[in-house]
C-alpha cells in the first residue's frame, strides 16, 4: 500500500491531538500545538510495520525487525523525551493539565496474561493440546506429526495432571502479592475459541475447575472473585482473533456472559498485533483499551513511547476509539533462554533501568508477568522486586482500565 503523507489532514489532526494530550495543553490556550517531527510521527504510527511485510513464525513484528533496534534506541522512549522537552518550554507560559492524579510523576500498570491458571493441567486441557497438535500441523503425515504429538503429550506430564489443578503457586500467588501491598493489577483471561483454535491458544475453558484459596471453583467464579476485590479483568484475545473482529467480539461476549462483567480492555495472545487488522478488529469488538504493542523476545518501546495514545488506521485514514497503553516490560524476554536470557541480578537492573526511563519522562511503565511463571523462584523474586521498586519510586500503581479512564477524562478536560 501507499502510506498517506504525514501532513494529510486526518493524520495531522490526529498527531496534533495526541501531542496536545501528551503536553496537557488546553484548547483554550492561545498557543500553537508543537508539531511532532516526521521521524517521530513515523514511529508512533507504525509506518515501518505497514511498509515491511516480514514477520516471525507467529505472525509477529519482532524487535529485531525494528528500525529503533538497529539504531540502538529500543530502550529509550524517544517520543516521551520530545514531549517532556516541549512541556518544559510551555511551563510558566501556559497552565498545563497535570499528567497524572495526586501529583504522581509516573505510572506503573501491572498486567497478567493468564495463559494457564495453574502449573497443572486438567485431563481435558491435555486432550485439547493433543488435538491441537494433530489438527494444525502443516504436514499431516510423517515424522513431524509424530514429533508434535509427543510434544503435546509431554507438556501435560511436565506440568502435571490434576482434575482440579491448584493455583496456590501461580495465579493465587500473583493476586496475593498485590493485595498484601495494597495495589491492583489487570488480569487478561482467554476464552477457548471452539472451532477456531490453533496450536498456540490457551487450553482452559471458563467452566473448567481449579482450586483457588483452598476451594474448588470454576475459572469464571475465580474471575468474579478477582473483580470483586478490585482487580481489573480483560480479554486475552485468541491467536486468530488478532485478525478477526467478529471472532474477537464473540470472545468478549462469552467472557462477559460467564462473569457478568463489562470487559473493555484487551491484550492479544502471543502479542499478535497487525497494524492493518488488529486495531480495527478490537474497535469492531467493542474493546476500547489495548496493551499488545510490545515484543515477545525483548523489552522496550516498540512505538517509541510509554504514554497512552489513540490508534490510527492509516488505510482507512481515521482515528480509532482504541487507546493504546504500550507494553514496556515482560517477564519472559528478561529471563527466558530464547530471549535476553538474563540472570536474576541483570534482570533486576534492566527492570529498574526501564522503570527509571519511564519515570524520567512521566510515562506509563506497563508490566506483564504471567501468573504461572511465578512457580519459578527467579520469576517470583523478580516480580517482588518490580512491585517494590514501583512502590518505592512513588509511582501511581493502577490497572490499565483505571489509567485509561483517567486519560480519557483528562482529554475531555483539555477540550
Amino acid at each position: 500500500m501507499t502510506t498517506p503523507p504525514l501532513d494529510a489532514a486526518a493524520v495531522s489532526e490526529h498527531l496534533a491531538d495526541t501531542v496536545r494530550s501528551w503536553l496537557g495543553l488546553p484548547r483554550s490556550a492561545e498557543t500553537e500545538v508543537p508539531r511532532l517531527p516526521d521521524e517521530l510521527a513515523r514511529v508512533l504510527l507504525r509506518v515501518e510495520e505497514l511498509e515491511q511485510g516480514h514477520r516471525d513464525r507467529y505472525g509477529c513484528f519482532e524487535y529485531s525487525f525494528s528500525e529503533r533496534y538497529r539504531a540502538g534506541a529500543l530502550w529509550e522512549p524517544g517520543l516521551d523525551h520530545w514531549a517532556a522537552q516541549e512541556r518544559g518550554k510551555l511551563a510558566g507560559r501556559v497552565e498545563l493539565e497535570p499528567l497524572w492524579p495526586d501529583g504522581k510523576r509516573f505510572v506503573v500498570s501491572l498486567t497478567h496474561d493468564v495463559d494457564m491458571v495453574s502449573t497443572a493441567s486438567t485431563p481435558g486441557q491435555a486432550l485439547r493440546g493433543i488435538r491441537h497438535k494433530l489438527t494444525t500441523v502443516e504436514s499431516p503425515h510423517g515424522r513431524e506429526r509424530v514429533l508434535r504429538l509427543l510434544l503435546a503429550e509431554g507438556q501435560p506430564h511436565y506440568w502435571r495432571l490434576a482434575r482440579t489443578p491448584p493455583t496456590a503457586n501461580s495465579l493465587e500467588r500473583c493476586v496475593e502479592l498485590e493485595l498484601e501491598r495494597g495495589i491492583k493489577g489487570t488480569y487478561f483471561f482467554s476464552v477457548y475459541p471452539a472451532g477456531r483454535s490453533s496450536a498456540y491458544d490457551c487450553l482452559y475453558r471458563l467452566d473448567d475447575l481449579c482450586v483457588f484459596r483452598g476451594r474448588p471453583r470454576t475459572i469464571s467464579e475465580l474471575v468474579t472473585i478477582l473483580a470483586a476485590e478490585g482487580m481489573e479483568v480483560g480479554l486475552h484475545g485468541s491467536f486468530s482473533s488478532a485478525l478477526d473482529g467478529a471472532g474477537l467480539a464473540d470472545e468478549r461476549r462469552a467472557l462477559e456472559r460467564a462473569t457478568g462483567l463489562d470487559v473493555t480492555t484487551t491484550r492479544q495472545h502471543f502479542l499478535r498485533w497487525d497494524v492493518r487488522a488488529t486495531p480495527r478488529a478490537q474497535e469492531l469488538a467493542g474493546l476500547s483499551v489495548d496493551s499488545s504493542l510490545g515484543f515477545n523476545r525483548n523489552v522496550g518501546f516498540r512505538a517509541g513511547t510509554s504514554l497512552p495514545f489513540h490508534l490510527f488506521d492509516l488505510e482507512e485514514d481515521r482515528r480509532l476509539d482504541v487507546l493504546e497503553l504500550p507494553l514496556v516490560l515482560q517477564d519472559g524476554p528478561l529471563l527466558a533462554p530464547d530471549a535476553l536470557a538474563l540472570d536474576l541480578p541483570l534482570a533486576r537492573r534492566v527492570t529498574a533501568q526501564l522503570i527509571d526511563a519511564v519515570a524520567e519522562v512521566g510515562g506509563v511503565a506497563t508490566v506483564l508477568y504471567h501468573p504461572h511463571s511465578l512457580a519459578d523462584p527467579d520469576f517470583l523474586e523478580l516480580y517482588r522486586f518490580t512491585l517494590d521498586y514501583a512502590i518505592q519510586g512513588d509511582a501511581w500503581v493502577a490497572p490499565l482500565g483505571t489509567v485509561a479512564a483517567w486519560w480519557r477524562e483528562r482529554e475531555q478536560r483539555l477540550r
